[in-house]
Order: structure tokens, then C-alpha cells, then sequence
């Protein structure tokens, strides 16, 4: 069974990732998906250029950005507000999973003397 640590929890959704094998449960809005860390990664990247590039045509509530998941013929459909949301989100995530893995590194093996 999995000991989840909370990434992330808004109003819009949570990260959460399971303390032993590392795997990552995002949710934002009605989604919700199970990631790999480099899932999670090269999906952030594409939601963060996403927000960056935003096409002036898109109403900003309106339903046009599908962004594709690691599932076959699976896709979220967003608004442009949704995916600055998101990037939001993943972009805190990035950041604490960064934090982390330093931390990782930098503390010794519990197998030293």
C-alpha cells in the first residue's frame, strides 16, 4: 500500500506521490492521472510553454487547449485560464521535487559508518 506525500493542494486540484515507489497522482479539475516523475516532468514543461504561448484567438473561458496525457487517446480539454492554472500548480511542484532531490543527495547513506 502507498504512503502518499502531499506535493500540492488547491482549489483546483493536488500532486500527491507515493513515498516508496515514487509514482505521481496529479488532479486538476475533473482529471485525474497517474504519472512516472519523468511523466510528470515532460508534462509540466509542455503546460508551462503552453501558458507562455498563448494563442490571443482562444476566449479565455473557453474550451480549446487539449493537452495530451502518457494514456493512449487520452487528452485534457482546457480553457486558457485552466492551463495558466496548471502551470501554476506544476510549476510549485517542479520546484519542491527539485528541492527534494537535492536534499536526497546531500544527506548521507544511512549504510556509512
Amino acid at each position: 500500500m502507498c504512503n502518499y506525500q502531499t506535493l500540492y493542494h488547491g482549489g483546483n486540484g493536488y500532486v500527491i506521490r507515493c513515498a516508496h515507489c515514487k509514482g505521481i497522482q496529479m488532479a486538476f479539475g475533473t482529471s485525474v492521472v497517474n504519472l512516472a516523475p519523468e511523466e510528470f516532468f515532460c508534462f509540466a514543461d509542455m503546460v508551462v510553454r503552453l501558458s507562455d504561448n498563448s494563442d490571443p484567438l482562444y476566449q479565455e473561458h473557453e474550451k480549446s487547449i487539449c493537452l495530451p496525457l502518457p494514456a493512449d487517446h487520452v487528452m485534457m480539454l482546457l480553457t486558457p485560464a485552466e492551463v495558466r492554472s496548471l502551470a501554476r500548480m506544476v510549476l510549485e511542484v517542479q520546484a519542491l521535487l527539485e528541492a527534494y532531490a537535492i536534499l536526497d543527495a546531500a544527506s548521507p547513506c544511512s549504510s556509512e559508518d
